[in-house]
């Protein structure tokens, strides 16, 4: 079941099957980029300089500002004392967790979304739906059976089924934390229907398609398969 809500003032209570999906825009005024890029840690700072370009720059501070002002609700802390950890593949966690608390975030072309949940590993996707060489792509990095059929769609469905079979993959190893080598490791059900699944694993994972802007796809992937999934709009406070 998935509810649609949009309020600044959400629960931020979790349950042991609830999911909460947080969706923001990244497009913020230069006092609120100033403002967020307070938040961050010097590492994230640090990071944030090595962006050649300027809106790739401010869309990191926006994002992972966001991140830990979302986060600081839940662990009653506030944004700036959060401290990350990192996987060797980059995948970020809470250094400090008394929940234990899980999330994960997406962003592209001026949007980000943000998953979290409790005891659970998950990941999340959101790709802007854009002019790609689809199936050199496919054929470079998804499975042969998934190749053939984007292959075999008509023209005008092969965009929009590659990116949703991008964001099924990409949202599962980064729930894993395996990075995207394993791409084509990962062989997802065609054709998609409402509930896509990977097929060439042993453990219960969901992939919940997650609604979004228009020209947008998205995709979370939690261990487990039965979740309540709630969605939040983040206003800037």
């Amino acid at each position: 079941m998935e509810h649609h809500e949009l309020t600044p003032e959400a629960n931020f209570q979790l349950s042991s099957q609830t999911v909460h999906v947080w969706h923001t825009n990244l497009k913020r005024s230069p006092q609120s980029l100033q403002f967020y890029q307070t938040l961050l840690s010097s590492d994230e700072q640090k990071r944030a300089e090595r962006f050649k370009f300027e809106k790739d720059q401010q869309a990191f501070i926006i994002a992972r500002g966001t991140l830990r002002k979302i986060l600081s609700h839940y662990l009653n802390l506030r944004p700036e004392q959060i401290k990350f950890k990192y996987s060797s593949k980059g995948k970020p966690s809470l250094d400090f967790n008394p929940l234990p608390l899980h999330f994960n975030l997406s962003h592209a072309h001026g949007k980000a979304i943000y998953a979290i949940a409790l005891e659970k590993n998950l990941g999340v996707d959101i790709e802007f739906i854009r002019e790609i060489e689809v199936l050199s792509l496919a054929q470079r990095f998804f499975c042969h059976s998934e190749y053939q059929w984007l292959n075999a769609l008509p023209l005008d469905q092969q965009k929009l089924a590659f990116f949703r079979l991008w964001t099924c993959k990409e949202a599962y190893l980064k729930a894993t934390g395996e990075g995207l080598v394993g791409l084509q490791d990962i062989e997802i059900q065609t054709p998609l229907g409402s509930s896509p699944q990977i097929l060439n694993i042993s453990q219960n994972w969901r992939l919940q398609t997650i609604k979004t802007a228009e020209n947008y796809v998205a995709t979370l992937a939690i261990q487990g398969i039965h979740y309540e999934f709630k969605n939040w709009q983040w206003i800037e406070e």
